[in-house]
């Protein structure tokens, strides 16, 4: 086995520098890198949205171990949610955008839900 010491030598005696820079089509970049950083012109997703099912909430609700809230909303993808009020949850489905209010969003895989006579409440 190597030492950290010789890893790191085998590494850096099989790399060399980047000095020249040219210019070349896109199509023709393939296995090349960039000689300086590149920022796109547009924020995207231009919005806040999620990337996956479960519920939006207040990061603020859900400290100190598991937090139960009243599930507010349903918020499909394409749909625009109303203002989470502190200690509810807004179910929330891939590519919906994340309500004013809310600054997290939990998969459902790690959430328990719970139907009731009043509403659903959700175990995060």
């Amino acid at each position: 086995m190597l030492s950290v010491r010789q890893a790191l030598d085998f590494l850096l005696a099989a790399v060399r520098p980047i000095t020249d820079v040219e210019s070349v089509e896109t199509l023709a970049a393939n296995g090349r890198v960039l000689a300086v950083a590149q920022t796109s012109q547009l924020n995207v997703p231009p919005a806040d949205n999620t990337q996956m099912d479960g519920y939006a909430v207040r990061a603020a609700d859900c400290v100190g171990g598991a937090a139960q809230l009243k599930v507010s909303q349903r918020i499909p993808a394409g749909t625009i949610g109303q203002l989470l009020l502190p200690g509810s949850a807004a179910r929330i489905f891939t590519g919906a955008l994340i309500p004013p209010g809310a600054d997290a969003v939990v998969m459902q895989e790690m959430c328990a839900l719970e139907k009731a006579d009043d509403g659903d409440v959700v175990t995060i």
